[in-house]
Parts: structure tokens; C-alpha cells; sequence
């Protein structure tokens, strides 16, 4: 039998960091991963989900997810998000990221998924944390 690699919820208040062990707290911000082998990692934001993903020993992820700021709680795959950084945004690890399922409320410029990537490539939440 298959393992399932089916996103599981993040149990807010209870789950922990897969990266900072910080408890997951905020329904505004976090994210998840699922490897191909049904592994879940859940993250208290996405800048802990970004090192995480690059420093990954997992070759392959079944699915990467992200909390859109304007849909609280809920996994969205990160290619259907748009990322914005700003001070309105005040993220658990201090980086003020967040996703939006549309464009960010404060008319912050709007980032896609690599876009993202690409500029926090060489991110570390220690480095930003508040």
C-alpha cells in the first residue's frame, strides 16, 4: 500500500515549526510541505519553509503549500499565491511576508512563487527574527 501524500491541516496552537520548532500560532501566515513519500513538514511561515526547501535533503515534493494572509487557515498551493513583503505584514519569523489569494490589500508589489524564491534564495529567519 501507497503512502498517502495528501496535505494535511495545521492544527493552530498545537502543531510545531518543522524549522524553527516555534508553535505554529497564526492563521495568517504558515505553510506545508508533503514529500513524494507522504512525509509532512509544517511551517509557522514561509520564511521557514524557504531554508527548509533549500537545504532539503527530499528530492522531490508531492506538494507545497502556503497560507494566503487574505484566506486565514486554509493550505493553498504556493503557485496560486502571490507574495508580498512589507511592514503591514508583520510574519511570525520578522521577514513580513505574506500570501495573498490576490493582490496584497496594501498595494505592495505582488511576487509569484519563483519570484520569491529567487529573492529570498539565500534567506535565514535567524538572520531577521524579531
Amino acid at each position: 500500500m501507497a503512502c498517502s501524500t495528501d496535505p494535511e491541516p495545521i492544527a493552530f496552537g498545537e502543531d510545531h515549526c518543522s524549522y524553527c520548532k516555534m508553535k505554529i500560532a497564526d492563521p495568517r501566515f504558515g505553510g506545508e510541505l508533503v514529500s513524494s513519500k507522504g512525509k509532512v513538514y509544517k511551517f509557522d511561515a514561509m520564511e521557514c519553509l524557504l531554508p527548509y526547501l533549500n537545504e532539503s535533503k527530499e528530492d522531490e515534493f508531492a506538494h507545497i503549500l502556503g497560507i494566503a494572509y487574505d484566506d486565514p487557515g486554509k493550505l493553498i498551493a504556493v503557485e496560486n499565491l502571490n507574495f508580498a513583503i512589507s511592514e503591514n505584514y508583520p510574519s511570525p519569523m520578522g521577514a513580513h511576508l505574506a500570501g495573498f489569494r490576490d493582490q496584497p490589500t496594501d498595494g505592495s508589489k505582488s511576487l509569484n512563487w519563483q519570484a520569491l524564491q529567487d529573492q529570498l534564495s539565500e534567506f535565514k529567519p535567524s538572520n531577521f527574527r524579531e
